[in-house]
């Protein structure tokens, strides 16, 4: 069988783009295949951040000092389950020549975000900023911004038409890539550098199935028609699976995020080949709100819930109108505390952001402006008693948690769950305020709005060595397979350890991947 292509990439996320884009620079000839009409998946949709601790650079009016040995203090402090301490390290202590790489490669240029901190900041060897970054503002051609998967409630700021209109350029996307969201900046450079080095990303392309010869994976099926190659997995996990989220991911159910590619085909090709797979029941949790009629490729689409439930006059509860969290840390253990909180009394979902009035004035909630008029979605009463009856939790349990949470709340305090006393918590709130996090909820009228337990990515997968060669159960690793981002086990188990845990990891891994998939025969 001739082999007219020597590298497959099966996925276009960051994993996927940075395996491409190490492989075709080591001279591979390079194919990569989406399922999807447009590029990008999950890392398009995102904000762009990466974490990538020990970088080497600097932030813009800081310099930022890190250790190899501060980051595995640190992960390994903030890890739980099955983390892969072998991975972790091979990440640290890569992570300064990828990035190098990518710079050199591509269009992107890195931004350190200096004050943006490790969730976990009371751990060892944490830091308070500078290991997280995402790339600068890009300027790309309309015919690669074309071919980016569209952020869906990621638009970019007002200020993109003034600074447009200064350039002479087009006051939209496919030119201007800029804002607060970068995902699709990472997206755009990464694929600009592919194109220019001639790989073919070939879209609306379905992988389904792995060829294997005598233990090696000799090409895929796509479309129904075998590739041959060696082949990287990248396809993001398999939340958008149902079957597959119900036998993984017990407890609440899970509100899919993302692409609906995001559904196992990684997974399901990599069985022919009898993996270790690992991490199967976690995922990167995110609570998560869904507005009556928003879709993305005709399923339900799912808004994160990120810092409006750490502004002052809001609380979470579960469906017996209790407390079961502290709502201002970081997204990820505020999804695995709604994992947990059921009890033998029966499940915790549904689950409800609680605020009032001064709070739906002051700060901004999903698509809703601050003080703006209240859609019919939002469900609002005078007083607490006539809310919880209205959300379920039946009268007295609210107002009981409610009156609990704003004697701590008016000292400052929260001797429940310690909202407000943690490095984290304190920088996500506001910091205008009297307290950046905690306040009472007083004024009528009060509201409820329902949360999902959002799942942006799953973190299960087939388990890998330090380049992402696939390994197999029979205590080999694979010939001829990779895997890397999503779509294969995470090193880190359970933890969520900072801004970019997935993209940081996805892009190192991926390249390393990559790198392999080129130099082995």
């Amino acid at each position: 069988m001739p082999d007219t292509r020597s590298v497959v990439v099966v996925g276009s996320g960051a994993a996927a783009l940075a395996a491409a884009l190490a492989a075709s620079g080591a001279g591979a000839d390079v194919l990569v295949v989406e399922r999807a009409a447009s590029i990008g998946g999950t890392t398009a949709m995102s904000g762009g951040v990466v974490w990538m601790p020990g970088h080497g650079r600097d932030g813009p009016t800081t310099a930022i000092e890190d250790t190899t040995d501060d980051a595995l203090a640190y992960v390994g402090a903030a890890g739980g389950g099955d983390v892969d301490p072998e991975l972790v390290r091979a990440f640290v202590s890569d992570t300064g020549r990828v990035a190098d790489a990518i710079e050199q490669r591509t269009p992107i240029e890195w931004e350190v975000l200096e004050h943006w901190p490790d969730y976990r900041g009371e751990l060892p060897g944490a830091k308070a900023g500078g290991r997280s970054m995402w790339p600068r503002s890009l300027r790309l051609g309309a015919d690669v911004e074309g071919r980016v998967q569209a952020a869906f409630d990621q638009p970019s700021p007002t200020d993109t038409a003034a600074s447009s209109a200064e350039s002479g350029a087009p006051a939209n996307d496919g030119v201007v890539l800029r804002g607060h969201v970068r995902g699709r900046a990472l997206v755009g450079g990464l694929l600009s550098a592919l194109l220019d080095a001639g790989v073919e990303i070939r879209t609306s392309a379905r992988a389904t199935a792995l060829e294997v010869e005598d233990d090696r994976v000799v090409g895929v099926v796509v479309d129904g028609e075998l590739v041959p190659g060696r082949v990287v997995v990248a396809t993001g996990g398999f939340q958008h699976d149902a079957a597959l989220a119900e036998r993984f991911l017990p407890g609440p159910p899970i509100a899919p995020m993302g692409p609906r590619g995001c559904s196992g085909d990684g997974l399901h090709m990599v069985m022919a080949v009898d993996p270790v797979v690992a991490n199967t029941s976690e995922g990167w949790w995110m609570p998560a709100i869904h507005v009556p009629g928003e879709t993305v490729d005709g399923v339900a689409h799912y808004r994160p819930l990120h810092g409006e439930r750490a502004q002052p006059g809001a609380i979470m509860v579960d469906r017996t109108g209790r407390r079961f969290v502290d709502e201002a840390q970081n997204y990820g253990d505020v999804g695995r505390a709604m994992r947990a909180a059921g009890s033998s009394s029966g499940p915790a979902a549904p689950f409800w952001l609680v605020f009032d009035a001064a709070h739906r004035r002051r700060y901004p909630i999903g698509p809703l402006e601050p003080g703006g008029p209240d859609p019919q979605w939002l469900t609002g009463a005078d007083d607490l008693d006539a809310l919880g009856e209205m959300i379920g939790t039946g009268s007295g349990t609210l107002p009981d948690a409610v009156t609990r949470f704003n004697a701590g709340a008016a000292v400052g305090s929260d001797p429940d769950f310690g909202r407000g006393s943690f490095p984290y918590d304190r920088w996500i709130g506001d910091p205008s305020a009297s307290h950046p996090t905690l306040a009472p909820l007083c004024e009528a009228p009060f509201y409820a709005l329902e949360v999902h337990l959002g799942c942006m990515g799953t973190k299960g997968g087939p388990r890998t060595d330090a380049s992402g060669r696939v390994l197999s159960s029979k205590g080999f690793a694979v010939a001829g397979l990779y895997a890397a981002g999503n779509a294969a086990a995470s090193p880190f188990g359970t933890a969520t350890v900072a801004g970019g845990a997935t993209l940081g990891p996805a892009l190192v891994f991926g390249f390393r991947a990559g790198e392999a998939a080129a130099g082995d025969r």
